[in-house]
This record gives structure tokens, C-alpha cells and sequence, in this order.
């Protein structure tokens, strides 16, 4: 309780959105023609068995709210197929500038777990941090490249909102609280990434033509990165796979 309640006395929230600063200056988006855009598609997969996953050791008002154990999820996989990939363009985009969406990227804190636990935003989008449980949580973003963030939220349904200023693959969110609760986001100034499903599958769509430079980041699998073609609406294809240990 001592601890909570210095997170509460402490609450700190840092970010984009004070006065002057990157997200408050205008953008002004590049033109891009749609007839010779075109999708970036393919999925991610893992050769051999996939590794266990820990159970997470949750304290009693936490567990009060599973039936059984919680694993880490940080390797899920079925059938060869990887879950929570995050897929986007690393190279190759040149000067383009593309507008920020007004949307908020969500991540709800429900069941003292991050929801979703992989994430992606573009720089200044807003990320809306929820509390779906009804004991204090809090939320600290380490980002390396912009501004961190550091508050508590003890209000069942209370919500926080960041922007992340520089892009950057990936910024880790915690739990000061819950130690065990992690959540990553992926920040890019572009709207080509995606996070693969239960399917292992993704689309990056509306990709100019060109030659691209397209990774693949996991928590447990590391960093991949293919050279993908773009020519008009026939789009391309790229198809990770990772290799157990």
C-alpha cells in the first residue's frame, strides 16, 4: 500500500503536447497517387518448436481475476504461425510525410495484463491508456528517442492519453505496480506496419511503388528485415521465419 500510494503522490505524466513542441507543428502530408499504390503482404512463422512460455507470477488480487495460470505470451504460436510480430517498412519511404491520425491507438490494463501486448502508433498519434480493473495501476513508457511518461491511474474506466514525438521500434510500457505487466509499441512517423494475429499473416496496404526495406521485430525472436518491390497495384510479398533456439 506504501507503494502505491507514492505512485499516486508521484503521478507524473511527460509527453508530446506542451507548447511548441513536434506534435504541435503542422504537417503537411506528401501526395501519393492510390492507382499505383499497392499492398505489402506475407506472415511471419517459426521453424521447429516454439519455447514455453512462464507462467506469470501474479499477486492474489490479480489472480482473484483468472481461472488458473497466465503465461507470459511472449511466443505465441500455432501451427508454425507467430503472434504478435510487429511488421513495418524500415527503409525506403524517402522525405515522405504522412498525416497523423486522429484516432487513438488503445491499451486497456484489464486483468492486470496490457491489452494488446503488442502495439503500433505513428509519431503524435494519440495512445489512450485505459484501467479496466478496479485497483491503481501505472503506466511508464521508456521511450529512448522522445519524451517518457510516468502516472498512475487508480479510477476504474479512467483514461490517459500520450503522444511519442521521434519514431522508434520498440518502446516498452510497464507497470511500476505489477512488474510482471509489459506492453510494446511500435512508433513510426508512416502508416505501413502491422501486428500479425493468431494467423501470423499481415498486410502493409497503400504502399507507394518502390523498393523497400521491410522488418520483422518479436520480443523473444529478434529482428528480421527482407527487400521488398512495389510496383503499382501488384504489390509484394515477404515471408519471415524465424528459427527456434
Amino acid at each position: 500500500m506504501k507503494a502505491a500510494r507514492t505512485l499516486v503522490a508521484l503521478a507524473l505524466v511527460a509527453g508530446c503536447g506542451g507548447g511548441g513542441g513536434p506534435c504541435d507543428r503542422p504537417r503537411i502530408p506528401t501526395s501519393l497517387d492510390p492507382a499505383t499504390a499497392g499492398a505489402i503482404a506475407g506472415s511471419v512463422r517459426l521453424q521447429g518448436a516454439a519455447p514455453a512460455m512462464t507462467p506469470l507470477r501474479l499477486n492474489a488480487e490479480c489472480a482473484a481475476l483468472h481461472q488458473g495460470s497466465v503465461l507470459s505470451g511472449d511466443a505465441l504460436v500455432r501451427d508454425g504461425l507467430v503472434e504478435n510480430a510487429f511488421v513495418y517498412v524500415k527503409e525506403g519511404l524517402g522525405d515522405r510525410t504522412f498525416a497523423v491520425p486522429e484516432a487513438p491507438v488503445v491499451l486497456d490494463q484489464a486483468g492486470c495484463i496490457y491489452e494488446p501486448h503488442v502495439a503500433g502508433a505513428q509519431t503524435c498519434q494519440p495512445i489512450e491508456f485505459r484501467n479496466s480493473d478496479d485497483f491503481l495501476h501505472n503506466v511508464h513508457g521508456t521511450p529512448a528517442e522522445s519524451t517518457g511518461w510516468n502516472f498512475a491511474m487508480s479510477t476504474r474506466r479512467g483514461t490517459r492519453t500520450v503522444r511519442v514525438e521521434k519514431p522508434e521500434v520498440m518502446v516498452q510500457v510497464r507497470c511500476d505496480v505489477h512488474p510482471w505487466m509489459r506492453a510494446y509499441l511500435g512508433v513510426l512517423d508512416h502508416p505501413y506496419f502491422a501486428v500479425t494475429g493468431p494467423d501470423g499473416r499481415f498486410t502493409l496496404k497503400g504502399v507507394p511503388p518502390g523498393d523497400f526495406v521491410v522488418a520483422s521485430w518479436h520480443e523473444r525472436f529478434g529482428l528480421q528485415t527482407q527487400t521488398v518491390t512495389v510496383d503499382g497495384t501488384a504489390g509484394g510479398t515477404a515471408a519471415f521465419s524465424y528459427k527456434a533456439s
